[in-house]
């Protein structure tokens, strides 16, 4: 029988804080990432004075953390690659000038990039999403 994934939902004082958010979240043209205030897709929206959700899922040795539905779909857009893309090309495809090093591929265990692995971190970032429905 498989382990249930083990999830959890945190808060943070800004959603861009977290791995995902600048490789998904493309500022409006003519600012800066963190100044912008319109981005595409849509940044998430705070919960009252809680601030922003952020939805951590276990996977081995380390936690997968999302501040929106957008980040949730790229990771497992990217995951789904057959072959996987090399965070290098990921950069240049967001047009960012940071380095391949920052990008949140490369941030991951390798492990974790294994096909058998990311078929499995797939299959539990859906059916996370799906219980918690995001």
């Amino acid at each position: 029988m498989k382990k249930p994934p083990r999830y959890w939902i945190e808060y943070a004082e800004d959603w861009r804080d977290e791995p995902m958010a600048y490789w998904v979240h493309i500022e409006k043209e003519g600012t800066t990432w963190r100044d912008s205030q319109e981005y595409d897709p849509p940044a998430p929206k705070p919960e009252g004075k809680k601030g922003f959700r952020v939805l951590c899922v276990e996977f081995s040795d380390m936690v997968f953390r999302f501040s929106s539905r957008a980040q949730i779909d790229e990771c497992v857009r990217v995951l789904q690659m057959k072959p996987l893309k090399s965070s290098e090309r990921l950069t240049v495809l967001r047009g960012s000038k940071a380095g391949p090093n920052s990008n949140w591929l490369s941030r991951l265990p390798a492990h974790v990039k294994a096909p058998k692995n990311r078929e499995l971190v797939v299959e539990k970032l859906l059916k996370v999403a799906h219980e918690i429905g995001i």
